[in-house]
């Protein structure tokens, strides 16, 4: 399985999960098979890319994350994928809690409802 959390730098496991889905400058992809991880710089808003979109490009089946607004999680789970809220601490972190069940599943009612229609 393939996931992925929302980074604030490129340092792979090590790095701080960003508490804010769409404003994370890097996501952090591991492959939970191989422990191997890939920081993809985030591609922020622009064009008509968001940053939901660009992470159900590249093949994960989970998001784990601080926070994340309504359109990002209807984007994200429109394509699939598995979002979960209430990451915090490193990814390596972020990734243990979820693995231990401690994180909920995102829905429209645990949005950032200070900006429901964004990517956040």
């Amino acid at each position: 399985m393939r996931v992925a959390v929302p980074a604030m730098n490129a340092a792979g496991l090590e790095a701080p999960v960003s508490s804010h889905f769409g404003q994370a400058p890097f996501f952090t992809v591991v492959d939970q098979e191989t422990g191997i991880a890939e920081a993809i710089p985030s591609p922020g808003h622009q064009g008509d890319r968001t940053p939901a979109q660009a992470i159900a490009e590249v093949g994960v089946q989970v998001v784990v994350c601080g926070g994340l607004g309504g359109r990002a999680v209807q984007i994200l789970t429109d394509a699939g994928i598995q979002v979960y809220v209430g990451a915090s601490g490193t990814v390596a972190e972020a990734l243990a809690a979820f693995q231990r069940g401690e994180l909920m599943p995102a829905s429209e009612a645990s949005s950032c409802q200070h900006h429901p229609a964004e990517s956040h």
